[in-house]
């Protein structure tokens, strides 16, 4: 067992590690729990730490949902941009590396966690600009396809398709699903003959 003096010091030492050790208690809390649990008493005794600890990295429990949420796009983005790496073809990229993380969530503490934190997002304004901004980000060193009606349509067909899910459960056999992934994939690639792209002169 590691005497107490020696854990003090190896947190002040890594002061990093100790946020990381916050923010998984945190996510561990709003997953099991919802959002309006999130004390900082209740996150504190998580992740065994102080509440004077936490304080010390996250002054209140606005900037520890707002932490959370910047953590959670965090790992999204990583997945994200993995996926847009493997893509060879650039057109409408960021749109299908966003519809191929999104219907590949499933029943996970991470598709858990993004539906608190977007429940929480009306009451939240901040957490509302953090998105937006992430996704303008992307939208912005995205193309024409991402920019256009059928990267918002694909977008938000994953959306739904994941609120879907999440609410109502499996409507869809694992075919039907798979199917309609790709359709809504093959949307972004261009060449298609029925869809047509306004002109924006």
């Amino acid at each position: 067992m590691i005497p107490r003096m020696n854990n003090n010091y190896q947190r002040k030492k890594d002061p990093e590690r100790m946020q990381e050790q916050l923010l998984q208690a945190a996510s561990v809390i709003a997953a099991r729990d919802g959002i309006a649990a999130l004390s900082l008493n209740a996150v504190a005794l998580q992740a065994g730490v102080s509440k004077g600890g936490l304080l010390h990295h996250f002054p209140g429990k606005q900037e520890l949902i707002h932490a959370l949420f910047s953590n959670l796009l965090g790992r999204m983005e990583k997945k994200i941009v993995a996926l847009e790496q493997e893509d060879p073809l650039p057109e409408g990229r960021f749109s299908r590396a966003y519809l191929m993380y999104i219907a590949g969530l499933g029943e996970t503490d991470e598709s858990r966690e993004l539906a608190l934190l977007s429940l929480a997002m009306p009451k939240e304004t901040v957490l509302r600009k953090c998105w937006r901004d992430w996704m303008l980000e992307h939208l912005r060193h995205g193309d024409e396809i991402d920019r256009s009606y059928i990267g918002n349509l694909v977008r938000y067909a994953a959306d739904g398709l994941w609120l879907s899910e999440l609410t109502e459960g499996p409507t869809m056999t694992p075919i039907e699903r798979q199917a309609l992934v790709s359709r809504l994939a093959d949307m972004t690639r261009g060449g298609n003959e029925n869809i047509v792209l306004p002109d924006h002169k």
